[in-house]
């Protein structure tokens, strides 16, 4: 099956409190894509805007925090015929028509795994500030070089995987939080799958952030506990 076939493809949007940002997601989702928003108990309208553009709703399992919604919409997807998992985030900061970039790059690099790149894209301004562009360079660059590879934004909500990969990785995600994007990016190289990013869009988010200033120095936390697990 073709990786660029519309029905190959499911989406899944992890979400939680996104009404805004989840509809303007829908409006732009390429015609005919599958599409799946994981629920993690959203009191807003999120799930009501989510049914008006026919996406079904999953509900979150395996508690709070956007590694279990990940986690979920992986476990959804095998229990599906789909070839191709496509993941972005509900906030409006992803731009899904950015996936025929991200699937060439799948196709023309043999890849597993494709992460969007926010920092080597074209971001609209006021997007990312410079305190968020240096940690996630920081964090992809050290992470990448226990691989001896060189990544930007390990850290995006952009992300492609082939149903090897979503098979291979599931079994071995065990992350809550905003470190799921950590735990997929080392899990994919100890379990020798492809990787690669591609530069991708990125736009300002609808409503407030999540990813709070602890979150952000929590995360370089599990970025030294990551590294220590693929040594040992």
């Amino acid at each position: 099956m073709s990786f660029d076939a519309v029905s190959s493809v499911l989406v899944i949007v992890p979400a939680l409190n996104e009404e805004e940002g989840i509809e303007w997601v829908l409006q732009h989702m390429p015609e005919g894509f599958h599409v799946s928003v994981v629920d993690g108990g959203s009191t807003d309208e999120t799930v009501e805007v989510a049914k008006q553009y026919r996406a079904m709703v999953i509900r979150q399992r395996f508690g709070r925090g956007k590694g279990c919604g990940v986690r979920t919409g992986m476990e959804f997807f095998l229990d599906t015929e789909h070839a191709v998992l496509f993941m972005v985030d509900g906030d409006g900061s992803n731009d899904p028509t950015e996936y025929p970039r991200m699937i060439k790059g799948m196709e023309d690099e043999k890849a597993d795994v494709v992460l969007g790149s926010r920092i080597r894209g074209k971001r609209e301004k006021g997007a990312m500030d410079s305190f968020s562009i240096f940690s996630n360079l920081i964090v992809s660059l050290l992470l990448g070089l226990r691989f001896l590879r060189i990544f930007t934004d390990v850290q995006t909500g952009y992300w492609v995987f082939s149903r090897k990969a979503v098979k291979t990785l599931y079994p071995r995600l065990k992350a809550r939080g905003f470190e799921i994007e950590m735990e997929i990016f080392m899990s994919t190289f100890d379990a020798g799958l492809r990787c690669i990013e591609v530069p991708v869009g990125y736009k300002k988010r609808f409503g407030k952030t999540k990813f709070s200033l602890f979150l952000r120095f929590r995360n370089f936390g599990y970025m030294i506990y990551y590294l220590l697990r693929s040594f040992f």
